[in-house]
Formats: C-alpha cells, structure tokens, sequence
C-alpha cells in the first residue's frame, strides 16, 4: 500500500512539474501580449521583465509549488472517498489558477480581474454542479471574501491612513470563497497573515524592505487556499 503512495506521489509531482513549466509559459505570455490590453499598465510604463534573477527564482518556486501540489493531491486522492477522477482535477485545477496568480503577484502587486473574477465564476459553477461546497456555502464564500477583507482595510485605512491592500485581494479572497465556502476562509486568513507576517520579518532581517512596507498579499491567500483544501477535504471526505 505504501509502495503504490509513494508511486503515486512521484508521479504526480511529475506531473506538476510539467503542469508548471506551463503555467510559467503562460505568466510570460500574459505579461508580454495581455498585460497592456488588460489596463495594468499605462503606455509609458514597461512591460514585466521575465529573465532576470528575481523573475527566475520567482518561477522556480512556481514550478516547486507545482510538483509539491502535484504529487500532494495524486497521493491523497485513493484516501477520498469517494475517489475519481473529478476529483484529481478540480483539485489540480483549483492549485494552478492560485499559483499563477501567487506569481503574478509577487512580481507585480497585482491580480487581474480576467484571473480573479475568472476563477471566482468557475467556483460558482463548479458548485453548481456538485462541487466541494454547496451552491449557497460558495455564494456566502464570495460574499464574504470580498465584503470581510474590505472592511478590514477600510478600519485600517481609517485608524492609519495607510492603504493595507489593494481590490485584487478582496477579489482572490471571493474566488477562494467561492470554491471553498465561507467558514473555509476563517482558515485561509490566518494561513496568509502569518505568511505575510514571516515574509515581512524575513525581508526586513536582510536589509531587503522595511516590515512596515507593502507586501503583496496574493501569495499568503494562495498558500491559506491551498493549504485549506489539501487538508480539509483530504481529512474530511
């Protein structure tokens, strides 16, 4: 039984492996031919770059979050029940779009609607037709998503004068919601907010950001979705 995981486990991290050398084809196809005809830029500005040091430790990390994401869920489907291959995909699927988006993030500050509206709808559809949640748990996971995280900011806004987030966050924080339903988002804040608090610490020991800088926010609510998923459906299905 522990041959046939640990079998299943190496073929699906090679399998993510692959899945990420995709992602990171189309992350550089967003920035070179989409990124200005989707509003992230003005005119003057310049494109993302994609072949330097930071955008190349930036991708390896994708394609190493790829291959663990991978060879996690390819394992852990035989213990689901019940197990098919619905299941494997949506999960997989689930994985790419935050991980991409994680990326997308972490060079740029920012999350594009066509991503983050895009994975909200397929969250509500996948419900729709029987997914993790129920339609009206993915509906309420949206909701809150978005009208939580905002308040959040605007108390910050109010009390600081300092902006804590930008919308793209609110918004990847519904897409999560929906897929996962609202209690799951409980979850997926703390898993972000200590990511965020470690990175913070992390860059301000080496001279890199002051903490109290911004931060993108996207990969701490990729991470809490993942995080959240992987565990809770694996232990509870």
């Amino acid at each position: 039984m522990f041959k046939d995981i640990w079998g299943l486990f190496a073929a699906g991290g090679v399998a993510g492996l692959f899945a990420g050398f995709l992602l990171v084809a189309t992350v550089r196809h967003i920035f070179r031919h989409y990124w200005f005809s989707w509003g992230l830029m003005e005119s003057s500005d310049t494109l993302p770059v994609t072949h330097d040091v930071h955008t190349r430790w930036l991708d390896a990390s994708l394609l190493a979050s790829c291959a663990l994401c991978g060879a996690v869920i390819t394992a852990s489907v035989p213990w689901a029940s019940p197990s098919s291959p619905e299941l494997l995909w949506s999960r997989s699927v689930f994985c790419a779009l935050l991980v991409m988006q994680a990326r997308i993030d972490a060079q740029t500050g920012m999350l594009p609607d066509r991503l983050t509206l895009g994975m909200l709808w397929l969250g509500l559809l996948f419900s729709l037709n029987g997914g993790w949640v129920s339609l009206e748990h993915s509906v309420s996971g949206a909701v809150a998503g978005y009208i939580v995280m905002w308040l959040l900011v605007a108390i910050f806004r109010f009390l600081t004068g300092r902006e804590a987030m930008g919308c793209g966050d609110f918004k990847l924080s519904a897409a999560i919601g929906a897929w996962l339903g609202s209690w799951s988002l409980l979850g997926v804040w703390l898993v972000a907010s200590i990511w965020l608090c470690i990175a913070a610490m992390f860059d301000h020991l080496r001279g890199r950001q002051h903490f109290r800088e911004p931060r993108p926010f996207g990969p701490g609510l990729a991470l809490g979705g993942i995080l959240v998923m992987l565990l809770g459906l694996t232990l509870t299905e």
